[in-house]
């Protein structure tokens, strides 16, 4: 057996025994005796970072209760027009110069109006003339939390916009590291720039959607005292758990949609020069330097996962630490909305940033339906009133958001439900339906570990007689780069697997897949058939099943080949159509299963999410045909499974659409079995987030109260 506590950061001190270490790992996972001292200061600890370890998570109780008004918040213009000025740079220490666009309230011939304003502050990697061009054409609003720039409904109530390119982007110069220190230190730059400006009151608020919200987040953590509040839509957490590399594997779908898309953006100048010849010399040096951010960044990162490079395949170094905003959420000390998603590419990371930022800040946490952009778009429609019962337009939250903690207008902001969340099975009819709590993880949560049984149930007792099911290693992907003529970074990666008809291929390529929608998009039963994936289910539920938090696999696995990995998939199964909804879905390579018990998230003492190191040093040999317990951190889900319903793991060998195998690993993964032991011995096990009978006090009077699966048996 081989599983381990790694040694902490920054010690020398060699590794425990395998045999010892895995003892007490092993006790952790099926007594939850690790961290009972902790366990009984608080229901739930937070779940870690690098930098922090976990730590007693009292729920917050403010706005118990709450639910969203039947009306939003609104109110008219106080200007009758905005206006742009032109193209302005801002020169930074570096030498190097950041583009940049100033929307300001104007007078009804277009005329900027005098006065000091505050300022919404967006930076981007996706080019401010795109938001200046769809700012023209969205007067109702909506524009900052789409892609920055002019937001005509926000300026004409008496706000000022200022959207950047970000260093290395767009007419910006730099060669760009995406999201790098020097990006990181530009946005401190452009604050200053922006107090020093004559329109500008003293408040700023940082705004934006998804890489947008990034740059948000990081702008508010350097802790600027002119910036006094933020708003994030679908932002990123963990740069490397959360979408790059999950589970140890390499992301190629994801990175292969969207490193040429910041790329080829940013040197899409010629129309800009046209507009503005006056800065062709500023304008083209900034081109120059995007180009050569192919030979040293774009293709460097590329083939370092590919490569299997330390630092960019594995978690050890800066690399990811300094790109992944959950490092730095704690620092954040102004009130902040964070918007999430539930298919989206950051699904894990949006909870972990509203419990970061709420122990020292007014956060509030709305996680809405649908992918990436799906969901930016559904968003800015809103969800208010009935049927759904959710928030209203992110226009109108913004807008109330910035009213009270930038203008000091008594918006009520402070009163909205502290988290909102679109539950899966809760609506009808194809219509979302959302309910509120007072925290997340939500208070009434506990843990059920169920069982996986030799004959494909799942059931609360350990099986009595041990079997095992395997799952094979598919054909290996491929995953290629390029260029176009030299100066556009190109990426791809072909799947074989059939992952690339679920659900994962829509939430990997940010929601484009989805534009053409097909039924494997949203019925997992093709996927996990052609997988030949091993499935357990429940019996049909007596109960309504109510689902909320991050989930658990705990799996007793051997291989026969020096790699493993492991897809879990959840899914709602309705017996009376056959429908396999997938719920959510964990991935895991078998060599980095190492689990750092300090930082790892214990409700109830025990543990329900944890915290790989993913480190080179954290590795732990995979030995052919030795039995090994694996757990896989399965990305949070809210979900209602109806009575009658079954709720299903189905486990695989890979989920190529989510993540794929560097180059070295994958020669030593071809031709892995791998077996899926359930057993009294090696009992195999899902610890899910179950809110107890009679404790969903957020569902409306006109839904049962959801109560505990007669199947569930406590951790």
């Amino acid at each position: 057996m081989t599983l381990a506590l790694p040694t902490p950061r920054g010690t020398s001190r060699p590794w425990r025994s395998r045999r010892a270490r895995c003892r007490t790992l092993i006790a952790a996972l099926a007594a939850g005796s690790a961290f009972v001292a902790l366990g009984a200061l608080a229901q739930t600890t937070t779940l870690g970072t690098r930098g922090t370890l976990a730590a007693p998570n009292p729920a917050v109780t403010a706005n118990a209760g709450t639910t969203w008004p039947a009306t939003a918040y609104s109110r008219g213009p106080d200007h009758p027009r905005a206006v742009t000025l032109p193209l302005q740079f801002i020169r930074l220490s570096s030498g190097k110069q950041l583009a940049v666009l100033v929307s300001m309230p104007a007078d009804f011939l277009g005329f900027p109006k005098s006065g000091r304003y505050p300022v919404v502050l967006t930076q981007t990697a996706y080019r401010i003339d795109v938001g200046q061009f769809l700012g023209v054409f969205t007067p109702a609003g909506g524009n900052t939390l789409l892609i920055g720039g002019l937001d005509q409904f926000m300026v004409r109530r008496g706000y000022v916009t200022v959207a950047i390119d970000a260093h290395g982007t767009g007419m910006s110069g730099g060669v760009t590291q995406l999201i790098g220190t020097e990006e990181q230190q530009a946005y401190r730059e452009a604050v200053e720039w922006v107090t020093r400006q004559s329109f500008f009151n003293g408040n700023i608020g940082v705004a934006g959607t998804s890489y947008l919200g990034i740059s948000a987040l990081l702008t508010a953590g350097q802790q600027h005292p002119a910036v006094k509040a933020a708003f994030a839509t679908v932002p990123m957490g963990d740069a490397y758990r959360g979408v790059a590399a999950t589970g140890g594997l390499f992301n190629a779908q994801f990175l292969s949609t969207w490193l040429p898309l910041t790329q080829s953006l940013s040197v899409a100048n010629a129309p800009e020069l046209l507009l503005n010849p006056w800065y062709a010399s500023q304008i083209n040096a900034a081109t120059g330097d995007h180009v050569a951010a192919i030979d040293t960044w774009y293709a460097p990162t590329f083939d370092g996962f590919v490569g299997n490079a330390s630092g960019i395949a594995t978690d050890d170094g800066s690399f990811w630490a300094g790109r992944s905003p959950v490092e730095s959420a704690g620092r954040i000390r102004v009130p902040t909305f964070i918007v999430g998603a539930s298919l989206d590419i950051f699904q894990r990371d949006q909870p972990l940033l509203y419990e970061q930022i709420k122990r020292n800040a007014t956060a509030k946490l709305a996680i809405l339906p649908g992918s990436h952009l799906a969901s930016v778009a559904t968003g800015i429609l809103g969800f208010g009133g009935a049927p759904s019962y959710g928030p209203p337009s992110t226009t109108s939250l913004l807008l109330q958001w910035f009213d009270q903690y930038l203008k000091g207008r008594p918006a009520g902001a402070d009163t909205l439900p502290t988290v909102t969340q679109f539950v899966d099975g809760y609506g009808s009819g194809g219509t979302p339906r959302f309910a509120t709590a007072s925290d997340w993880p939500h208070p009434k949560m506990a843990p059920q570990r169920w069982y996986l049984q030799p004959d494909g149930s799942l059931a609360s007792s350990i099986p009595a007689v041990a079997a095992g099911r395997t799952v094979s290693e598919p054909p290996a992907p491929t995953a290629t780069r390029g260029t176009v003529l030299g100066t556009i970074f190109t990426a791809s990666v072909q799947i074989r697997d059939h992952s690339d008809c679920s659900a994962s291929q829509v939430q990997w390529t940010l929601g484009l897949a989805g534009l053409l929608p097909k039924p494997c998009y949203s019925d997992s039963a093709q996927v996990e058939s052609l997988q030949g994936a091993a499935v357990y289910e429940t019996a049909p539920l007596a109960q309504d099943l109510y689902l909320n938090g991050p989930i658990q696999a705990d799996l007793w696995i051997s291989a026969s080949r020096p790699q493993a990995a492991l897809s879990v998939r959840i899914d709602d199964v309705d017996p009376s159509t056959g429908a396999v909804k997938p719920l959510t879905h964990g991935l895991m390579s078998a060599a980095h299963r190492a689990v750092d018990t300090s930082r790892s998230r214990f409700v109830n003492g025990t543990m329900i999410q944890p915290w790989h190191p993913f480190t080179a040093g954290a590795t732990l040999p995979v030995v052919a045909n030795e039995p090994m317990l694996v757990p896989v951190e399965v990305f949070p889900v809210a979900a209602l499974v109806r009575a009658g319903h079954r709720l299903r793991i189905a486990v695989s060998a890979s989920n190529q659409a989510q993540g794929i195998w560097p180059t070295p690993l994958q020669q030593q993964a071809n031709g892995n079995v791998t077996t899926i032991h359930a057993g009294p011995l090696r009992p195999s096990s899902l610890v899910l987030p179950v809110v107890p009978a009679g404790n969903s006090t957020e569902f409306h009077a006109d839904r049962a109260v959801v109560k505990r699966a007669g199947q569930a048996g406590n951790a």
